[in-house]
């Protein structure tokens, strides 16, 4: 293939894991998961919350709810998207780089946009 094992590649590989290891935004991502989820989870519009670190699937409980909300995040400017076998939930899956307030503030843009459905 013309990516996998090339040198340059691994090597890009590895500075990254290296800078993620180095700066601890390894021991934040569970941290700022959590949190996303407690600033969503009590919206009366959000049926279930499923995450893995910062990977969550916000589900809306139809597909209708789910199709008006990326309406919504494409007006707020969010960048987002659905899962190819659960039309019923969004994604959020932000850089592991994202900070506390820029966690607050993305719950806070989502939240705006529940509150539109």
């Amino acid at each position: 293939t013309t990516f996998g094992g090339h040198p340059v590649c691994c090597a890009t590989g590895l500075a990254a894991l290296e800078y993620l290891l180095e700066t601890g935004t390894v021991e934040h991502v569970e941290g700022r998961g959590v949190l996303y989820e407690s600033l969503l989870a009590d919206h009366p519009q959000v049926v279930e919350i499923r995450r893995s670190g910062l990977l969550l699937a916000v589900e809306l409980g139809s597909s209708a709810k789910m199709f008006r909300m990326m309406e919504l995040f494409k007006e707020a400017g969010i960048l987002s998207d659905w899962f190819l076998y659960c039309d019923t939930a969004f994604r959020i899956s932000p850089p592991l780089t994202i900070t506390e307030e820029e966690v607050r503030d993305s719950a806070r843009l989502i939240r705006e946009c529940l509150d539109r459905i």
